[in-house]
Order: structure tokens, then sequence, then C-alpha cells
């Protein structure tokens, strides 16, 4: 189950640019809104923040309005779109309600970590498909260690020699980035 969940906060980080990008090129961006309810000035701009996920959103669409998004989509990118939604539909509440906590907790990330962690997650996007699992795997198996069992793993010779140099670097950041479960 971890596993499924995990994907799917690593697929809403992706689809959040995603979903993002598709407003129309003619309708400038109105910039940042105030928030409703402002947060404490201890807690930071995002703390506090709640809500749906774009995935979320975007089921709540109108059929009709659903389909001018999707049109909107290069056609590769509207296909992994449509399998990734599909994906999150498939998930239990009790998966969704952690993939919001995940998808919350990335929003407050400051913007130079957020932009870190799509490029680590188009890297990861990019490797074939089998390699994904494995990577996906160890990367589950790190997280779940103390640092200095981590950072021990890593420098191995079992890790250097089952991965190559882009596979450990797309560990490394994302380990970096995502800290222990929840």
């Amino acid at each position: 189950m971890f596993r499924s969940v995990w994907w799917s906060a690593v697929l809403a980080v992706a689809l959040a640019a995603g979903v993002a990008a598709q407003r129309p090129k003619d309708r400038p961006n109105p910039g940042p809104r105030a928030p409703k309810n402002p947060p404490s000035a201890k807690a930071g701009p995002r703390a506090g923040k709640k809500g749906p996920t774009p995935l979320d959103r975007f089921n709540r669409m109108t059929p009709e309005d659903r389909q001018r998004a999707l049109d909107k989509l290069p056609p590769e990118r509207r296909k992994r779109f449509e399998q990734q939604l599909e994906q999150y539909n498939k998930l239990t509440p009790e998966q969704r309600r952690q993939l919001r906590s995940r998808y919350q907790a990335f929003n407050q990330f400051p913007p130079d970590k957020q932009n870190k962690a799509r490029r680590v997650f188009r890297q990861f996007g990019d490797l074939p498909q089998e390699r994904q699992g494995v990577v996906r795997k160890e990367f589950e198996s790190l997280r779940g260690m103390p640092e200095s069992e981590r950072r021990a793993r890593m420098n191995s010779d079992e890790f250097r020699n089952k991965y190559d140099s882009q596979e450990q670097k797309i560990l490394n950041d994302m380990s970096g980035l995502l800290g222990p479960p929840q």
C-alpha cells in the first residue's frame, strides 16, 4: 500500500505542474491571491494550507471543463495524465488522504526546493520502467533508515554496483527532499 501511496505522491507533484500549466496562454496569471485565513507570522507563508489536490480539483470539474483542459495538453502528456488520473481514482480514501498530506507538505517547500523536487521526479520518470521499480524499492528502503545508515548504504560498493550514477543521484536527491516516512 505504501508503495502506491508514495508513487501517487510523486504523481501529484508531477501533475501539480501539469494542471497549473493548463492555464490558457492568452489569459495572464492573476498572480498570488491573498489567503482567506492568513497564517500566523510564526507559521510561515503556506502553513495551515489545506484543501484539494490538483487531481481532486480536476475530478470536480464538469465533463466539458475536463475535456477543454485535456485538449490543451500535447498527446503524450495527455495520455500520461489520463493514466495517472485513472491510477489516482483507484486509490482508497485513506491513500488519497495520505496523498493530500504529502501534497500539502510539498506546497510548504520553498520554491527552489519545489523546483528541485519536480526536476528529480522528472528524472525518475525518465528512467526505463523496469529500473523505476528497482529505484523506487531502494528509495523506500533508504527512506526508512536513519541518516547515518542511509549514508553508509549509499557509499557501499553494493549500492554503487547496483545503480548507475544517474540512479544514485536520483536516490540521493529524493532521500534529501522527502525525508523519513510519516
